[in-house]
């Protein structure tokens, strides 16, 4: 054996807490089917200090001998990363020794301990193993050899005073159909498409406002600004590659991401009649932090046995015994994950990478005191706002077929999950892969039926009334459905040019406005209507906004007899949930095009042009001539041509009109 001595790394640091011990490594002592690209990861118990002098690390290959390497430090410096520069050889033993003197300190740490690396490197295919969970759907395609089609119809079946807002999904790419990047408003009508090359998955909104999705042809994730610009990419380190099911934003700025593993595996050495050379695949999870570096992993091989696999034939060629397809972070920090293949969720420690428990499948831990079905198959398992888990149950193997959206609460001292609240349609839906299931902010439960045929989503109250049914046509499907509630509080302060009153700095009534929000590309769409009061003292009137997502738009004010009035050049951020204030009483500027008319100077207050009656963006003769017959017909009350707000038709009405029906006032528009 020839053997490469390349480096002995000293790394200068020692440990705030002299008794600190190491409480996870990866790769796990004795690991087999390590990647040759892995890193090294070593954490402690205590907090990781600069020092003058420390710990000796060196990572010696059988093969490839002694590594140099790169080390970082995590921020919460409990975490030491080591990523050699060049990769490990394949089917070699690999050793690291750490070993720490505290010279202020007489105390010794060391850690010595060796992994397999894989045999070689098997292609892997994300969309394999995803469109194996359906083999009767044979409609996937990979050629091009087709026309292009606009975005599948979403059409509603039921629509029963649905949640306002936005589904974000995907449709199939197949014999007659592009894939496309969708979201559409609650009545099925579609908000964005996009047509792509190849097929994406997984399209949802992260918590810090992005838009993810999953691109097979480029073998990772992508996130998109609200123009729907690509602005990053996301994807597995240590050589795995990227799997299709889930991508989850941390609050820290991480990502939790997943990866099949396949790896050559004599099964007759585990089950009777087993394939000397099957590949079977393993599941991979990872936290990424924004550097790309890989500051946790989870490698099924560490924790499971093949042989906890239900429902799969153990003696093929091909045995994929896990089936990750859900990760999530759970409210304590550690991680949830949904093993589709064991039929189980499984909870990990974050800080050592330990099992805490086993919920489902054949090494269930938990007793399910009120639901004997218990899950099949599942997909989407979530911690929800109340403490509670929901999953969608496919229901693979029920003794009858159906599918279902659950929520159990967890005594996970006790190791009891009390189902709560299910949802199972009347009659069945059964979607034998794909699915999910998203608790929404009013209680109320998107379920996507994943591979039933139509493709469906339904929103259900928690008394299970379906207040919306949408359904693609048949043969077209999708993977998940995620629900955007839209809620935008706009706080708009503007003053009205005739119901000004200059000496007191108020208007002379509270009057209602209302509010557009328009797209801020031509043909300036729009998108969002909004009514309040315009309160006489404050200026300012709140419009509640429900069909506005995240994004950049115009606001445009309409009064009962102003001109409609632009927000400024490039429009406003909306940011969904939160409160969006815009002042037009402060500055020319804030109208689009100036669009203001000064009526005080101290303090300074600009108000919307007043005199535009017949409501047609311009205030010209006709405007003059309605309120001129109102004056002398001593019209009264709640009128268009009352334009300074004392209920009354006059002369005074008819001179502002006049006014400035002869500076010829219109709207301006981009």
């Amino acid at each position: 054996m020839k053997t490469y001595v390349l480096f002995l790394f000293l790394l200068s640091v020692c440990l705030k807490n002299a008794h600190a011990d190491v409480v996870y490594t990866d790769p796990v002592k004795n690991a087999a089917h390590v990647s040759i690209d892995n890193g090294i990861i070593l954490t402690f118990d205590g907090t990781i200090l600069n020092s003058p002098s420390g710990p000796a690390l060196t990572v010696t290959g059988s093969v490839s001998g002694v590594h140099s390497g790169e080390t970082v430090i995590t921020p919460d410096r409990k975490s030491l990363l080591f990523k050699p520069y060049h990769p490990f050889e394949f089917n070699e033993t690999v050793s690291v020794n750490l070993s720490i003197l505290s010279t202020s300190r007489s105390y010794n740490n060391n850690v010595s301990y060796s992994f397999q690396t894989e045999k070689k490197k098997i292609e892997f295919d994300a969309m394999k193993y995803f469109d194996e969970e359906d083999p009767s759907y044979n409609k996937f395609v990979t050629s091009d050899n087709y026309s292009s089609l606009p975005a599948p119809p979403l059409t509603p079946v039921i629509y029963n005073n649905p949640t306002s807002g936005l589904i974000y999904t995907n449709n199939f790419k197949n014999f007659y159909n592009k894939a496309h990047l969708l979201i559409a408003n609650e009545n099925g009508s579609y908000f964005f498409t996009r047509e792509e090359v190849n097929q994406v998955l997984d399209f949802k909104r992260q918590p810090n406002g992005v838009m993810t999705y999953f691109s097979r042809d480029r073998q990772k994730y992508f996130s998109m600004d609200n123009d729907y610009n690509i602005t990053d990419s996301f994807y597995c380190g240590n050589g795995y590659s990227t799997d299709i099911h889930d991508l989850q934003f941390l609050a820290n700025g991480n990502y939790l991401i997943m990866s099949y593993d396949p790896q050559p595996v004599d099964m007759s050495q585990i089950v009777p009649g087993g394939n000397t050379n099957a590949i079977v695949t393993g599941l991979i999870v990872q936290e990424i932090d924004p550097d790309r570096n890989v500051v946790f992993q989870w490698r099924s091989w560490d924790h499971f046995n093949i042989t906890d696999a239900n429902h799969i034939d153990l003696t093929d060629s091909l045995i994929d015994y896990v089936h990750g397809n859900a990760v999530e972070q759970d409210d304590d920090g550690n991680i949830l994950i949904s093993c589709r293949h064991m039929s189980e969720i499984t909870k990990i420690n974050r800080a050592t990478g330990d099992i805490i428990w086993r919920l489902g499948g054949i090494n269930n831990e938990f007793t399910f005191p009120n639901d004997s079905i218990e899950i099949s198959y599942q997909h989407d398992i979530r911690r929800i706002d109340n403490g509670n888990i929901t999953i969608f149950d496919n229901g693979n193997f029920h003794s009858t077929l159906f599918s279902r959206a659950v929520e159990y609460q967890l005594d996970e001292i006790n190791k009891t999950a009390t189902l709560v609240w299910e949802y199972r349609n009347s009659p069945d839906i059964y979607g034998n892969a794909r699915g999910s299931a998203q608790r929404l902010e009013n209680g109320n439960t998107l379920i996507f039926w994943g591979a039933s045929s139509p493709g469906t989503f339904s929103e259900v109250t928690p008394e299970g009334e379906i207040r919306l049914e949408l359904s693609f046509e048949p043969g077209i499907g999708s993977y998940r459905g995620f629900f955007e509630i839209l809620d935008i509080d706009l706080d708009l302060k503007i003053a009205i040019e005739g119901f000004y009153d200059n000496a007191n700095n108020i208007l002379n009534m509270s009057d209602t406005a209302t509010v557009f929000i328009r797209n801020i590309a031509a043909p300036f769409d729009i998108i969002d209507t909004s009514i309040a009061v315009i309160d006489s003292l404050t200026f300012t009137g709140n419009f509640k906004l429900k069909n506005t997502p995240t994004g950049d738009f115009y606001i445009t004010v309409k009064h009962r007899n102003s001109l409609e009035t632009w927000s400024k050049a490039g429009g406003e951020s909306f940011t969904n949930g939160s409160s969006v204030s815009y002042d037009m009483t402060d500055n020319s500027s804030k109208a689009f095009g100036n669009n203001l008319v000064q009526v005080n100077s101290s303090p300074d207050i600009f108000a919307l042009y007043s005199g535009d009656v017949v409501n047609d963006d311009f205030i010209e003769l006709s405007d003059v001539i309605y309120t001129f017959n109102d004056a002398v017909d001593f019209a009264a009350g709640y009128i268009d041509s009352d334009l300074n707000g004392n209920n009354i038709a006059g002369l005074a009405d008819v001179l502002i009109a006049s006014n400035n029906s002869i500076l010829f006032v219109g709207t301006v528009t981009p």
